[in-house]
């Protein structure tokens, strides 16, 4: 049995971040996969949508397109690193959270605001809040798919960090869901803002 329909059937089993699970059940579904490891066909969807809707599959590092029971698109992705850092009173895990989320709003080259860990991270002093040194061009790649809570797909200025066969090697994020450049730009194109974004 593969490492996904092992995973897919414990999503169906557990509800996932307060939500029912797929198909907006809760309770023990059995899911078959019979077709080859990246182009999945479930007997039944994931998520009740009409429509596309995203699955990031956190075991595999793998980010998915669904239509209703059937795979249409994958990339290999990086998810969250888990590592833990402290300051202070301040605690902060990176770590991808898993549950429904919905596509909030898209932007193509956008700018990230770097957080006060990041700074933290390198050693070096946390500027204000308004300082111009936190806006940051390139870090998050061509696209951001963003899904609220400060979590985004998005693309990379290091995709050889996603491109290794071992899913294990790429938790390489604080959290966001990398893709290469040219997958998030393609992914951006396939998706709406209020699609479903299912992460487990």
């Amino acid at each position: 049995m593969t490492r996904w329909l092992l995973a897919a059937m414990l999503v169906a089993a557990v509800p996932v971040a307060g939500q029912d699970g797929p198909q907006g059940q809760s309770g023990d579904v059995s899911f078959q996969s019979n077709v080859s490891e990246y182009a999945i066909e479930m007997d039944r969807p994931l998520v009740l949508h009409d429509g596309f809707y995203l699955v990031v599959h956190i075991a595999e590092n793998r980010v998915y397109v669904f239509d209703g029971t059937r795979s249409v698109w994958s990339a290999p992705a990086g998810t969250g690193n888990g590592f833990r850092l402290e300051r202070g009173e301040h605690q902060w895990k990176f770590w991808t959270p898993r549950g429904l989320f919905r596509v909030q709003r898209m932007e193509k080259d956008p700018l990230w605001e770097a957080p006060d860990w990041h700074f933290i991270e390198k050693g070096v002093a946390v500027p204000p809040e308004s300082h111009p040194s936190r806006i940051m061009r390139g870090i998050m790649g061509n696209t951001a798919i963003f899904l609220g809570d400060g979590i985004a797909i998005h693309g990379t200025n290091q995709p050889t960090l996603l491109l290794n066969p071992d899913p294990d090697a790429c938790r390489v994020s604080h959290g966001c869901i990398r893709l290469t450049n040219e997958s998030a730009r393609e992914l951006m194109h396939m998706v709406d803002v209020g699609t479903p974004v299912l992460i487990f």
